[in-house]
């Protein structure tokens, strides 16, 4: 549609957002070191990457190149079946909470990690699947046969196979860049140990007064007479550093970076 006209196009998107939309959920800093990928085409001049890398100099990302079609392969694993799965796990736990009313009220820290994109705009995901369908039908297909495998192992009671099944994506992840600014909505994480004692959170936010956080959330609050934990995030590594300084050197407190 553009060859031959006076366009000079390149494919051009940020790895960082929100599930969030609308102008009340502007954040100045959310492309902050996340990456910002190029796909050049036979329509990108010679200068063009360097104007394009110009103008959005002020959202201090970290800028990328990398060929379209290798982009749509990439992003078909990390980013868009996630949301399948994600929006597939939230269509059958609602199902399965009409009769197990209960599945509800302890969906926690894990489940609420896994669905948070389910709550996305899907006017654009319906776009995005039916835009790259050819990749993301072959990850479907890949994602069956290691379910169909790992249901095998349960079946069988086959001890060492289930272990190493998790063993195995444990290493995994944690060999990964995904704790490292620059991968999708990442961030710092600090655990506070918390008792279930009156002004808690408030003497920990005052120890931080002056330190930008991105969010903070009480994990386990449906359980009582326990210590609770609270996820502090952060968006560098300095402020979680500092934190954790100031946490442990003020407080009795357990606390775990991870």
């Amino acid at each position: 549609y553009l060859a031959g006209k006076p366009v000079r196009f390149v494919g051009a998107h940020p790895m960082a957002g929100s599930h969030k939309t609308g102008a009340a959920s502007a954040d100045v800093n959310l492309f902050e070191n996340a990456y910002y990928i190029f796909t050049p085409s036979s329509l990108t001049s010679p200068d063009t990457l360097e104007e394009m890398k110009n103008l959005l100099s002020g959202l201090h990302a970290r800028f990328i190149e990398i060929d379209a079609l290798e982009h749509d392969r990439v992003t078909s694993q990390i980013s868009h079946f996630p949301h399948i799965l994600a929006s597939s796990l939230m269509e059958q736990t609602a199902v399965y909470a009409q009769e197990h009313e209960m599945a509800r009220r302890f969906a926690a820290g894990g489940f609420r990690d896994m669905t948070r994109i389910a709550e996305s705009e899907p006017g654009m995901w319906t776009s995005i699947l039916l835009s790259n369908r050819e990749t993301i039908l072959e990850r479907i297909a890949d994602f069956k046969e290691r379910l169909e495998a790992i249901g095998q192992s349960i079946s069988k009671g086959d001890e060492e196979q289930i272990w190493n099944f998790f063993n195995q994506a444990r290493e995994q992840r944690q060999a990964m860049e995904i704790h490292k600014r620059g991968g999708v909505d990442s961030s710092y994480d600090l655990y506070v140990d918390v008792p279930d004692e009156e002004d808690v959170i408030l003497r920990i936010l005052e120890l931080l007064r002056g330190t930008s956080l991105v969010n903070i959330h009480i994990n386990e609050e449906n359980r009582e007479d326990i210590h609770g934990i609270l996820q502090i995030s952060f968006k560098n590594a300095q402020d979680m550093e500092r934190a954790e300084r100031l946490i442990t050197e003020n407080t009795d407190y357990t606390v775990v970076i991870k």
